[in-house]
């Protein structure tokens, strides 16, 4: 059976670490990255997702590529390499040798957009078979400093696994867990509660500008079948948006309680498209969905294209569009290989040459390089005596190659910023 679908198999190895089994798990913990991110010749990308070419140069907007890994004491470590330069270790947490394993996994580490904080939270499955979570924490990158948000253990805490926290600018966050969606100002005493959002429990959210996107379920996580949508709410004047994207229907699937995702999704940068992933059910499949399907539209739903036609999967996959908004990079796209790329304005049917399959296979989100020449995305790894460990790939567009950035690296994100 498939391990959690949302780390299914980025913490097979932790799995072990907690039934005292730690062989296979073991190795080194330093963070190898072959090309620092963001390094390298820039390149200008084509139009309708063409391969990059170096004819024009593209100044570097500030940039971040993070990641966590386990260091020798087996606690996750938040790892960075800011404008290209050598990756280093942003904080050390020391190990609290709790009872309950409570010291798992950090969310995808998001920088501020002047580079100088990160929001992420450290979770766990809190002693039972749930979810990963944490509470939300203010990371200093300078010194690793970190300040956990106020809140109590329902109020601050978020999902390690999807999209959940973020920053609406330079000293103010907004996140989102099961009560709505929150604001807080860094060094505050309290966090600002913002909508309720109709009442829906959000699963997973973006925001760009002032408009917050966010998915959910219906009947919530714990109901089957429950259907998935995508919906846009207006922080600033604290309404829902009209506009409601149907994703489709997750069904009773072959899994654990814990082992839930939703249909993958993204916004571009400017807002103004989406891409999603339209689930069919399949009762006793892997993830609940027996089949789906990729589309890109308006960010209200209007004008939507069928894309990526040729791809086909019963997994529910990581989308994510790139800077110059002409691909979308997919994970976790099974059957092998998993790892894709379409154009979002041709149909991706058999033969398109805008249409490319990677490996080797990978599951965390495909985080796009600001140049949008290539992506980054963790895979797990196997050895011939049987264990596991996860390696961060940098893949580049169309080709049909890949190398290794980070060893050990889990949960990485990318951070364009201004």
């Amino acid at each position: 059976m498939r391990f959690f679908a949302s780390v299914r198999r980025l913490f097979f190895c932790l799995l072990f670490v907690v039934a005292l089994a730690l062989s296979g798990c073991g190795g080194a913990t330093t963070a190898v990255t072959a090309t620092p991110p963001g390094a390298g010749t820039p390149m200008a990308t084509g139009s309708g997702g063409a391969s990059p070419t170096a004819t024009t140069s593209l100044i570097a907007p500030p940039h971040a590529f993070a990641w966590f890994q386990y260091d020798t004491a087996h606690v996750p470590q938040i790892w960075a390499s800011l404008n290209g330069a050598a990756a280093r270790q942003i904080t050390h947490v020391a190990p609290d040798h709790a009872t309950c394993e409570d010291q798992i996994a950090w969310s995808p580490p998001v920088f501020s957009p002047d580079l100088t904080h990160i929001v992420a939270a450290l979770g766990s499955y809190q002693c039972g078979d749930g979810p990963l979570t944490g509470p939300l924490s203010i990371i200093t990158v300078s010194s690793g400093a970190i300040a956990t948000v106020p809140g109590s253990a329902e109020s601050n805490a978020i999902r390690t696994t999807q999209r959940a926290a973020g920053w609406v600018n330079n000293s103010t966050i907004w996140y989102i867990n099961y009560a709505g969606v929150q604001t807080y100002g860094v060094g505050a005493g309290s966090t600002t509660f913002v909508s309720a959002l109709a009442g829906v429990r959000p699963e997973e959210a973006v925001l760009r500008g002032s408009t917050l996107f966010y998915s959910y379920q219906n009947p919530a996580f714990g109901s089957t079948p429950s259907n998935q949508y995508l919906r846009r709410f207006d922080m600033s004047a604290a309404s829902v948006l009209p506009g409601t994207i149907n994703l489709g229907t997750i069904v009773n699937c072959a899994c654990s309680a814990g082992d839930y995702r939703t249909p993958g999704w993204d916004v571009s940068v400017d807002g103004a498209h989406v891409v999603y992933q339209v689930v069919t059910p399949g009762a006793g499949a892997p993830e609940g969905i027996s089949g789906s399907s990729f589309y890109y539209a308006n960010a209200d739903g209007s004008g939507a294209t069928r894309i990526a036609r040729y791809v086909s999967t019963n997994h529910l996959a990581r989308l994510l569009i790139s800077p110059n908004e002409a691909l979308v990079s997919m994970t976790d796209v099974l059957p092998s290989p998993s790892v894709i790329t379409a154009s979002v304005t041709s149909p991706g049917a058999s033969g398109d040459p805008n249409l490319h399959f990677y490996h080797p296979d990978a599951f965390d989100y495909p985080v796009w390089k600001w140049d949008s020449s290539e992506f980054w995305a963790a895979s797990e790894v196997t050895s011939t005596s049987g264990s596991s460990t996860t390696n961060i790939y940098a893949f580049t567009v169309s080709s049909s190659t890949s190398r290794l950035g980070v060893s050990n690296g889990y949960n990485p994100w990318y951070t364009i910023g201004g």
